[in-house]
């Protein structure tokens, strides 16, 4: 019996293509009508009858991104997820992570039921997922103009919400790193995490950019990935002993940087 012939170069391109796209429209269905038909009411349920409304909008967003990683995880199989089980127990913590594409911090909110983070400003404009942001206690990167009241309260409240379970989790360097390679962190976010005077979680992420590339539209089915997050740094802010702003950036980046990353203890 004569073997199974190789696929031709075109046929292959075709395909490859073909299943990005693929994956990329079912991807963008869950996030439409995924959110319609099995989350959209139980917003609504908790915005007019829960009395923790912020918590409540926390866990429900947390499980939304859940359902997506599972779908994720089915329809891109090359690409394996390797995830420090001790992320998910988190609480009453300040998280630190670098940033390589779109999916890194729905990724965080996935594995954190309780959760707050910064998000860019023109956000909170969007229709319906400012609204989703709003009541879930996220707070905006722009402390001036219209949102400037909304962030200052956020800040105010961060002890209490943090002494009560909840996590903040910040990505320093702003925005996403094309090559990997940590960049300058911002220190705005840094002040936050030092003020809140909670333990500091510094993690790794490695992977997330080849799957979702930013730039790129369609998502890269192709590749044989590894994804990983990793808790690699703990920093205690205990009184008197707090570390200045250039002292913890030092820490940071020294965690961050790359090579391999012995999870930390």
């Amino acid at each position: 019996m004569a073997g199974r012939q190789p696929r031709s170069p075109v046929f292959a391109r075709w395909s490859d293509r073909l299943s990005d796209v693929g994956v990329t429209l079912i991807c963008w269905a869950y996030f439409t009508l995924g959110f319609v038909v099995f989350f959209s009411h139980r917003y609504v349920f908790a915005y007019l009858f829960s009395r923790q409304r912020e918590t409540a909008f926390q866990r429900l967003t947390s499980r939304f991104y859940q359902g997506f990683f599972r779908l994720l995880r089915c329809i891109a199989p090359r690409h394996h997820w390797r995830i420090d089980e001790r992320i998910a127990g988190l609480s009453s913590s300040v998280i630190v992570c670098n940033h390589l594409s779109y999916l890194d911090p729905i990724l965080l909110i996935s594995l954190l039921e309780r959760q707050k983070t910064i998000v860019k400003t023109k956000f909170f404009r969007v229709p319906i997922f400012g609204w989703l942001i709003r009541n879930a206690g996220y707070f905006p990167a722009d402390g001036e103009g219209a949102f400037g009241g909304m962030m200052i309260d956020q800040v105010g409240r961060m002890n209490d919400y943090l002494a009560g379970g909840g996590n903040l989790f910040v990505f320093p360097e702003g925005t996403r790193s094309r090559d990997g390679a940590v960049g300058p962190l911002n220190r705005g976010a840094l002040k936050i995490a030092r003020l809140c005077r909670a333990p500091i979680y510094v993690l790794h992420l490695a992977g997330t950019e080849k799957l979702f590339t930013p730039g790129k539209f369609f998502f890269n089915t192709r590749l044989n990935n590894t994804i990983s997050l990793t808790i690699v740094d703990r920093i205690d802010q205990e009184p008197g002993r707090e570390l200045s702003l250039a002292e913890l950036e030092h820490r940071i980046r020294q965690a961050l940087v790359p090579g391999d990353f012995e999870p930390a203890r």
